[in-house]
């Protein structure tokens, strides 16, 4: 990575990287879970099963609650600043509506087919 690589991801900071991380990541566990599927016991359920069909699609509507709020603020910021520091909100924005349209995509169909 070069010096200006390194530096943008300092100014993007580890809170919201590690906030759109676990989006991710969110997204990708359903994923893993169709493709290596864990079988429990009958009657049992296993961590997988759980963090799969329980914890994950708990979370997702947080996810896209909290990175909302967050795309907003870094639109007051980007409001605020000139510059660079503008392009860089104006950035950060964009890969947070990036973020929660996958979310989106992914989730809407599982809950509107959970709904129906």
């Amino acid at each position: 990575m070069t010096s200006k690589h390194t530096s943008w991801l300092a100014a993007l900071g580890f809170l919201r990287i590690a906030l759109l991380g676990l989006a991710l990541v969110n997204v990708l566990l359903p994923l893993i879970g169709i493709v290596f599927p864990l079988e429990a016991v009958e009657h049992e359920r296993n961590l997988w099963t759980v963090m799969t069909t329980v914890v994950a699609p708990v979370l997702a509507p947080i996810f896209v609650v909290v990175i909302l709020i967050d795309y907003i603020m870094s639109r007051v910021r980007a409001a605020d600043a000139d510059g660079e520091q503008r392009a860089l909100f104006v950035s950060i924005g964009r890969i947070e509506l990036a973020v929660i349209g996958i979310s989106l995509l992914f989730w809407v169909p599982y809950f509107v087919l959970l709904m129906s």
